[in-house]
């Protein structure tokens, strides 16, 4: 294990600029490791660089913890500005307890990591969709727009993730292919299956979460429907009953029941058989259902 820690070294970038100022300037000099946007690698001809921008799983949306590295002179050097590394890489060690004595596979034991628990992360993640579900179904929509809006948001920036780990690890084992060091290709080529089946368990969870969407959606409409099918009834149960008021509220002269004696009571009678009439069209018809 002494082997593997004189492998590895922790350093900020200002350290870093000053005892490896001939390696890759632009990744950790001019460009500030906050400002890293996503996980990659580079091999270059005296060193293999790259950055990782890690999602915070308690808050996905939010802002990433971000560092970068590079593999130069028989060693793998994290540069960050904070003490993200020095506290995880303590963990790495008690989870890989296997000797390492080559700075590329330091870097896949972290690498391996950061995934190892994201397959049960998801599951939960999948159990959280399922419970928005039965809210749904329960009629519990409060808010279901805002929710489903931020697990699409959520599951975007994992996606975009596993697929920058999957290219990075992609790289890597290239990289490792050309310098013949068939076990790093192999573990690298491991790392990149087990990224992609994570980026294709988020798939099928968007495909969940857009599945609840449309089923929101089709609950509005239902509502509506019905609100429209309750408003067409109505209308079309006084509609005879406006059109009579209209004819009898223009007081043509000589109109024979304005001077009936029982001219009200028959109007009335009228405007009742009416309605009992269409309420049993309706009925008949199924309209009420």
């Amino acid at each position: 294990m002494q082997k593997s820690i004189n492998k590895l070294r922790i350093l900020t970038p200002e350290k870093f600029q000053a005892e490896y100022p001939h390696i890759f300037k632009r990744n950790f000099g001019e460009i500030a490791l906050n400002r890293v946007h996503f996980c990659k690698a580079e091999c270059l001809r005296q060193a293999v660089t790259g950055t990782f921008a890690i999602p915070r799983k308690t808050k996905l949306t939010g802002d990433k913890i971000t560092f970068g590295y590079c593999i130069a002179e028989e060693q793998l050097i994290f540069i960050e500005n904070q003490d993200y590394i020095k506290v995880e890489m303590k963990k790495v060690r008690e989870y890989q307890d296997e000797e390492r004595t080559s700075p590329l596979l330091l870097l896949f034991d972290w690498m391996e990591y950061l995934i190892k628990d994201d397959m049960l992360f998801l599951q939960d993640y999948e159990e959280k969709l399922s419970h928005l579900e039965e809210e749904l179904l329960e009629g519990n929509m409060e808010d279901f727009d805002r929710k489903i809006l931020l697990s699409r948001k959520e599951l975007s920036v994992l996606s975009a993730y596993y697929e920058q780990l999957s290219d990075m690890g992609e790289t890597l084992q290239q990289n490792a292919a050309r310098h013949q060091t068939e076990q790093e290709a192999l573990l690298f080529g491991l790392f990149c299956e087990k990224a992609g089946r994570l980026y294709d368990m988020v798939q099928t969870l968007k495909e969940y979460s857009m599945q609840l969407r449309e089923m929101h959606q089709t609950q509005i409409d239902i509502r509506q429907n019905e609100i429209m099918k309750v408003l067409t009834i109505v209308t079309t149960l006084f509609m005879p009953l406006t059109l009579i008021a209209g004819w009898y509220g223009m007081n043509f002269a000589h109109m024979p029941e304005l001077t009936a004696p029982g001219g009200y009571g028959i109007i009335c009678v009228v405007c009742l058989l009416l309605i009992a009439v269409e309420i049993w069209i309706f009925k008949k018809k199924g309209w009420f259902k």
